[in-house]
């Protein structure tokens, strides 16, 4: 996978790397300084003695970028820590802004209120850090940059403090002027050639401590490898090797970079990396960083109509995360992916939801995504923001209940989002069985039934049961598996025929299941209590045993058998409440029919209107 890595930063065209990134608010000033008398003497000031404005910069991010911030710019982007460990001020952590001998740089918050004497012990410490990386020609020119700001760093704060924002972010750049670009860059890569191996100890061959890696030396790269020696719990003790892989100098560097785009949400995310596929790659980073999409779906399919294909081939696929995203969750190589499915599949609106469903056709994995899988977990799998979608496949989670989201809900997710993830972004079908989606399904809807007050679930109760039997066959290898669309249509008509036919009777357990849903509805619906809701419906659902379930509707008919008026005449209720309590049903354990009976509850209601109702 380094390898893979590496090929694909050395693809990437150089801008790549510095597009969309920008300064920080802040105060950029660069220093002229010459030496007279033994003395470091600013040239770069006006009549006020203040810097000249073409070496001045306060920039805010709203404002519009020009000539001077491409100037500055340049500098900043040569002096970026390689990470907030491995500045040159870790110590006394106050100058941890730039990691170039010729520039300093600070957030306002962490001189304020520090004393004189520590912010100076802090400029010696960066001094001494930062000596090794120049070139003995330019020493004396860093030894006056140092020996200015020891005298004038304080006077010079105080002089601009009216430009400056009061917010602790803050940030104050002093870079050297009579230093070219290219000495900057030199003595950067000098830095990250030093600090891009995790310990310079770990280092083969083994390095002096001052001593600067050079191309071939190896180590361990400090971008992804982390060593854990005073967190017990950490330490991977069945290793069978001590350390990580090692790479060269020059490979980490590239490694870093990798991953240094990462965290600034330079690469999408998940990425992938083809194999052999520089253009590709090349595309996929630019298409993100253009901003012309701000999904992995969308990505994938402009890729897949700029190179007219039919599917994507040979990547590797890495999530990424962290409060930064830097840290790889997953990592996984995928043979062949297919963003649109084989055959589109329909979601039947069997439940009525005022003809929302009617319309839907499922098309790519995607839309499966948000249409299925999203929707099971009460809609807090993916989120869409203004910055594209926000998939939580690897996020640390919690119950949220003004979402819906309960314990029960959490857990479910948690159990079954990384066989989501294999599922749709990696095109490993075999991760969801039929079984693991009827889990889902029932677990989630048996939720809604339990939370629900007033009714307020019903819509999304429906809307469950729609993808659920919609979905019946999906994932099922059993041919003889039965349809749950055609056969809650059939149970309609079937229980229409015992109603009005006199010697029609229920004699198969799929009728008992589904005229027992029925029953129950109107059983419910008689209530008078200001608090009705589906979680009436626990009861029955919590029985395994014909006999018990059939008990707790006798019960319940016991107690609003007041609204219901005898007649001479059997009607739909009289007709089916008899033969669901006297048909003894073949399958013993009644959960095993809990699909049938929330079809007959959640169905339009086949039984006749009470007196009660009519009047």
């Amino acid at each position: 996978m380094i390898k893979e890595i590496v090929q694909f930063v050395d693809a990437l065209p150089p801008e790549t790397f510095s597009r969309n990134l920008q300064l920080k608010e802040g105060l950029y000033m660069f220093l002229d300084l010459q030496e007279e008398n033994g003395e470091a003497v600013l040239k770069n000031i006006d009549e006020d003695g203040k810097l000249l404005k073409e070496d001045t910069l306060f920039f805010n991010p709203k404002d519009e970028k020009n000539f001077t911030y491409n100037v500055f710019f340049e500098r900043w982007y040569h002096s970026i820590p390689i990470s907030e460990k491995k500045h040159l001020n870790p110590i006394k952590k106050i100058f941890g802004l730039s990691c170039s001998p010729y520039s300093i740089s600070f957030r306002r918050k962490n001189v304020n209120k520090k004393s004189k004497e520590k912010i100076l012990s802090a400029l010696k410490e960066m001094e001494k850090s930062s000596q090794k990386y120049i070139k003995n020609e330019y020493r004396r020119k860093f030894e006056i940059f140092y020996s200015f700001l020891k005298k004038n760093l304080f006077s010079f704060i105080n002089q601009y403090c009216e430009l400056a924002s009061r917010k602790d972010l803050f940030e104050y750049h002093f870079f050297l002027k009579d230093i070219s670009l290219e000495e900057v860059k030199s003595a950067y890569e000098k830095y990250q050639k030093d600090k891009v191996f995790n310990k310079n100890e770990y280092n083969f061959p083994k390095l002096k401590k001052e001593a600067i890696p050079q191309n071939e030396d190896i180590g361990i790269v400090d971008a992804f490898s982390g060593f854990q020696e005073k967190k017990r719990f950490l330490i991977h003790r069945t290793s069978s090797n001590q350390f990580n892989l090692r790479i060269n100098n020059e490979d980490a560097l590239k490694v870093w970079r990798f991953a240094f785009m990462v965290s600034k949400k330079q690469l999408p995310n998940p990425c992938p990396i083809f194999v052999d596929e520089d253009e590709l790659n090349g595309d996929a980073v630019r298409f993100h960083q253009n901003g012309e999409v701000l999904s992995y779906s969308k990505l994938i399919k402009s890729l897949l109509k700029k190179y007219n294909k039919e599917y994507l081939q040979n990547f590797y696929l890495i999530f990424f995360q962290g409060i930064k995203g830097s840290r790889v969750t997953d990592i996984d190589f995928v043979p062949q992916f297919r963003y649109k499915l084989k055959d589109n599949v329909k979601l039947t609106e069997i439940f009525s939801l005022g003809s929302k469903f009617a319309e839907h056709q499922i098309s790519n994995v995607f839309q499966f995504q948000e249409l299925v899988f999203n929707k099971i977990f009460n809609r807090q799998l993916i989120n869409e923001t203004k910055n594209g979608l926000w998939v939580k496949y690897f996020d640390e989670i919690e119950p949220n209940p003004k979402y819906h989201f309960t314990d029960t809900i959490c857990n479910l997710m948690m159990q079954y989002r990384k066989a989501i993830y294999d599922y749709i972004y990696k095109a490993k079908y075999e991760s969801i069985s039929c079984k693991m989606f009827d889990h889902m399904m029932r677990i989630s809807i048996l939720e809604d039934i339990r939370i629900d007050e007033e009714f307020q679930r019903g819509y999304a109760i429906k809307e469950k049961l729609n993808l659920w039997f919609s979905l019946y066959n999906y994932f099922s290898q059993n041919k003889n598996r039965i349809n749950m669309v055609n056969k809650t249509s059939e149970l309609k008509n079937r229980l229409k025929t015992i109603i009005e036919g006199e010697n029609e009777q229920i004699s198969t357990d799929e009728e008992f299941a589904f005229a027992s849903g029925q029953i129950i509805w109107k059983l419910l619906i008689q209530s008078e209590s200001a608090n009705r809701s589906h979680a009436l419906l626990e009861p029955f659902l919590q029985k395994t045993e014909a006999k018990q379930f059939k008990l707790v509707i006798a019960r319940t008919f016991e107690t609003y058998k007041h609204a219901f008026t005898l007649y001479p005449v059997k009607y739909g209720f009289d007709k089916i409440m008899g033969d669901v309590m006297g048909y003894k049903p073949i399958e013993k354990n009644m959960k095993n029919l809990l699909p049938l009976i929330l079809a007959g509850y959640f169905s339009d209601s086949q039984l006749k209107k009470t007196e009660k109702s009519n009047n």
